[in-house]
């Protein structure tokens, strides 16, 4: 159990199954457990594919952050609700969690070494994370041999899907998300109009938006969108905006996203050579929130506690957010912006 938020722990498995494989059972094979595991963990593994390449990552409902003061400090509450990790994991997390910031403060000294300015009082960056956990229950007798001790005779027989709720120093990495956001504001500085002028092709429009991209490595969302020339100089003619959309769409699918996309599906599969760049890698947790706590060294040492006299701030705004297919549909017909 952690010392901030309750949580249980997951019991690590023994040698991961390849997610892109199946069993091909032929009549007289026999099947084992490390068949039946195989199998489960290729249709898991299509499931988590499926949603992280398809739907995304982000919050889907509920999991509200708030900030309330008691006698014990200063309150991190999170009410219960679900998301989608970005491996593909839908978490649920249930009952509302809880965390009193003095407490995770007292519990982990060795975490904030070095990232406190001064002696007397500074600003700790914490971020507030949600993770996907599997818990082991319902053990079961199952067969032993002679000698063996009574815990040996017993295994658990289901993992239930759990979760993990943290708060960290180091943020998690969320590259794909900050890529999005990224791309739709590079593309913002497109003017569309019906006011005479030149409009490029749809070729030359595709060239203009390859020679604004700054690759490098490892790739940064923050630098590899160029702002400016030569986007802020394209006119595009609203009748021919959705060709012009789409083609920027293509981009993005399949140039720009496998730039920041991570996979954890094999390295090991299909006919060719491997992959001459690596798949970037992501945090398997989800940012709820940047919480940034005002402390005050009450010495002696690292005797950390919350700083009464400033406040704590909650910062939402990189929390990744997917929005439900029907909100959008809604959205789409209302004519949002119109006027009406």
């Amino acid at each position: 159990m952690s010392t901030s938020f309750a949580q249980l722990a997951a019991t690590p498995g023994t040698v991961a199954p390849d997610p892109t494989k199946h069993v091909n059972y032929t009549l007289g094979m026999l099947l084992g457990v490390d068949d039946f595991n195989q199998e489960f963990a290729y249709l898991s593994g299509r499931d988590k594919w499926l949603a992280r390449d398809a739907i995304g990552y982000g919050t889907l409902n509920g999991l509200r952050v708030s900030l309330d003061t008691t006698t014990r400090g200063p309150r991190i509450s999170i009410t219960s609700g679900s998301a989608l990790s970005p491996r593909g994991q839908l978490i649920r997390m249930a009952p509302a969690q809880c965390a009193y910031l003095n407490d995770w403060l007292a519990a982990n000294p060795s975490q904030t070494q070095g990232l406190i300015g001064t002696p007397s009082g500074s600003l700790l960056q914490l971020s507030l994370v949600l993770c996907y956990r599997r818990c082991p229950t319902d053990p079961v007798p199952i067969a032993g041999e002679p000698c063996r001790a009574a815990s040996d005779l017993m295994a658990n027989s289901r993992l239930t899907d759990d979760f993990a709720l943290e708060l960290r120093v180091t943020p998690p990495v969320q590259d794909e998300e900050d890529a999005v956001r990224d791309f739709v504001s590079w593309l913002d500085q497109v003017n569309v109009t019906d006011d005479p002028g030149t409009f490029p092709t749809i070729p030359e429009f595709e060239d203009l938006l390859r020679s604004g991209l700054i690759p490098g490595s490892p790739p940064n969302p923050g630098t590899f969108f160029q702002l400016g020339a030569p986007l802020t100089g394209i006119q595009i003619h609203p009748a021919s905006l959705g060709e012009y959309v789409r083609a920027a769409f293509r981009i993005w699918v399949t140039e720009i996203r496998p730039v920041f996309h991570a996979d954890w599906s094999s390295q090991n599969c299909g006919c060719g050579a491997a992959s001459e760049t690596a798949n970037p890698l992501a945090d398997e947790c989800l940012l709820l929130a940047d919480i940034a706590v005002p402390v005050i060294n009450i010495g002696p040492g690292l005797n950390w506690t919350v700083d009464d006299s400033n406040p704590v701030t909650i910062d939402e705004t990189r929390r990744p957010i997917l929005l439900h297919a029907r909100m959008q549909q809604e959205w789409l017909q209302s004519g949002l912006g119109s006027g009406k």
